[in-house]
């Protein structure tokens, strides 16, 4: 016996919405996997905001010591890096979202058309940018006029063999030179301070101090310059103002990491050693005293209202850091309060040792409130590079970018804007990120 046709229809439309059900469950479809951006050396975050992610030339290779420099009103970003031997400086534009580049300064090429770059430094307005090269028997230095043609002008010749040489703007029309002379140089080979005055004729000033200089960093507001040593040259503590100078330590080197407000104080770090252990310190200018803020690392920095910001682990202390560098610890951030008295701790989460700390560095944002951090790690795999950014007013952490610890990294924030700059490179290919931290 047959079943009549409108029986039958519903019957079918039932057994294919079965099927298709049974279809839709067995078979559910995935979301594609998130797309991972990649900088020469590391991984970036899936889902964060990248505003620009740029090849640089092949082979060009950061040099670790100088951060990115801001030129045009903080329009152009001048990168400093090594390309087969080659000091290079390279310039990328904002406004064609960094990938036009250009050759700012190189070892005889441009700003150095005789010998080698030996320091960098960009004028206020980042209209001109100041090198010092190096020649047999003298150091010159040579104005780079960013808007004009990039044209160069040499404005001081200093003769003598020096080992290390700081440049830095203290107006707008006035660029400080230390140099520093050879440990058993002669009397033209001593170095010293000296202000090169830039508007109309040039002129250039000696300030006379009797403690012998090393590399200089100086305060934001000029007035001071801390000599970082070496192992024949003592720490001291140089005030031009005063013209006078005093030792913080018999010998360096040490790193200057950063200036309290009204340039009262600086922090530190010590490769331990010879000296004090390794660590973070800071120096109080009229106390004459120093303070250990961290054990065994090399990443501070203060805020604007004068807040230390310092990586580390509270359970180390310097006898344990000496004897088990290796030792795995979790990175922490300190927040040290002078006025409140107190101190705010934050875990990071991130594996890491000692010694991978006093190899981290740290870049803050005054504009933001907004920590930076090179952080080495441990992995799976071995070392690891992390660039992990803090924020202060939510207290958290956020891991930008990660990767096997090769090559070199610099990382920088822009003026005037919450945008994170890193540069790595292993010497095959070199990148360069700028991204908006999450918040």
């Amino acid at each position: 016996m047959y079943r009549s046709l409108p029986h039958i229809l519903p019957l079918l439309a039932l057994l294919g919405f079965i099927a298709a059900g049974c279809s839709m469950f067995g078979h559910e479809e995935k979301p594609p996997p998130p797309v991972i951006l990649h900088t020469a050396t590391m991984d970036l975050t899936p889902g964060i905001a990248v505003n620009a992610l740029v090849e640089t030339p092949p082979g060009f290779t950061p040099i670790a010591s100088q951060p990115p420099l801001w030129l045009q009103g903080g329009k152009e970003l001048a990168l400093a890096g090594t390309l087969h031997g080659r000091t290079e400086v390279l310039g990328f534009n904002s406004a064609g979202g960094y990938k036009k580049v250009h050759l700012i300064a190189a070892d005889r090429g441009p700003g150095a058309p005789n010998g080698k770059i030996v320091g960098l430094a960009a004028s206020p307005n980042g209209l001109t940018l100041a090198v010092a090269e190096a020649v047999p028997g003298r150091i010159e230095i040579v104005l780079r006029y960013i808007i004009s043609d990039a044209s160069e002008n040499s404005v001081a010749t200093f003769d003598g063999n020096f080992h290390a040489v700081s440049l830095t703007w203290m107006a707008p029309d006035t660029i400080a030179v230390g140099l520093a002379g050879e440990a058993n140089g002669t009397s033209g080979d001593a170095g010293g301070l000296y202000l090169i005055h830039v508007l109309g004729a040039v002129t250039i000033e000696q300030v006379k101090f009797a403690c012998p200089p090393s590399a200089l960093a100086f305060s934001p507001d000029a007035r001071f310059a801390v000599g970082e040593g070496d192992e024949h040259t003592a720490v001291s503590l140089f005030d031009s103002r005063a013209a006078r100078c005093r030792q913080v330590l018999p010998a360096g080197p040490i790193r200057v990491l950063g200036w309290a407000p009204g340039s009262a104080a600086f922090l530190y770090s010590t490769p331990g050693g010879r000296g004090p252990s390794a660590g973070v310190f800071r120096y109080t200018i009229d106390s004459a005293k120093s303070d250990l803020i961290a054990v065994s690392s090399s990443a501070a920095a203060y805020t604007g209202s004068g807040i230390v910001m310092a990586l580390g682990n509270r359970d180390l202390n310097p006898q344990t850091a000496a004897a088990s560098p290796d030792k795995r610890v979790t990175a922490q951030i300190a927040s040290f309060m002078p006025k409140e008295g107190k101190t705010i701790v934050d875990t990071l989460g991130i594996p890491t040792t000692p010694a991978m700390m006093l190899a981290s560095t740290m870049a803050y944002s005054h504009g933001f409130a907004e920590l930076a951090l090179q952080l080495y790690a441990q992995g799976a795999g071995g070392p690891t590079r992390e660039i992990v950014t803090f924020s202060i007013i939510n207290r958290k952490a956020f891991v930008l970018a990660s990767g096997a610890a090769r090559g070199a990294a610099v990382i920088g924030w822009a003026p005037g804007a919450n945008h994170l700059v890193i540069f790595d490179g292993d010497g095959t290919t070199g990148a360069l990120a700028v991204i908006t931290p999450e918040r």
